[in-house]
């Protein structure tokens, strides 16, 4: 919603059929005419219309074990206009293996107590056992093999959270 005022088109595109839904009332609540919601995800999203300029994902390729990362990030890359924009925020270690236990206990120990408060130490220690954060040192060349030129990296003082600036060449 966003990017709605400064597009022409925005097309929102996620898995999950609530988050379309919820995005859905809000878009018609605010009147905004054009987003398309469409329910798919990295590996199954056939684009329409002409290359984009701006790609965002936020907190969602870490679903993905890293050989279908590559291939997510590829298709991401297909669909931009050269010179369009990936930007990216997701879990993305930027620690080393030696500093792993330090990097997750501290993550780990400053979880919310309370899931109203947001996320806690059993939703955290799921995320570990059962999704695919990858560390920064093997995204980054899967980015740049996909085709892009990363112009900006910044790492979380936790070292859990980065986001990019890539553009597409």
């Amino acid at each position: 919603m966003a990017a709605a005022p400064f597009c022409r088109r925005v097309v929102a595109v996620d898995v999950s059929p609530a988050m379309l839904a919820s995005l859905r009332t809000e878009t018609e609540r605010l009147r905004l005419r054009n987003i398309e919601c469409v329910e798919a995800g990295f590996l199954t999203y056939r684009h329409t219309g002409e290359p984009v300029d701006f790609v965002y994902s936020r907190h969602a390729l870490h679903q993905l074990p890293d050989f279908w990362k590559a291939v997510a990030l590829a298709r991401m890359h297909a669909i931009l206009k050269p010179g369009g924009v990936l930007r990216l925020r997701d879990l993305i270690f930027s620690f080393d293996v030696s500093e792993a236990h330090s990097a997750i206990e501290a993550w780990l120990s400053g979880a919310s107590k309370r899931p109203e408060d947001g996320w806690t130490r059993t939703e955290l220690e799921a995320h570990l056992r059962e999704e695919y954060s990858t560390f920064s040192w093997v995204l980054e060349p899967m980015m740049e093999r996909a085709g892009f030129e990363i112009r900006q990296a910044e790492y979380d003082g936790s070292q859990i959270y980065a986001a990019y600036v890539c553009v597409s060449h």
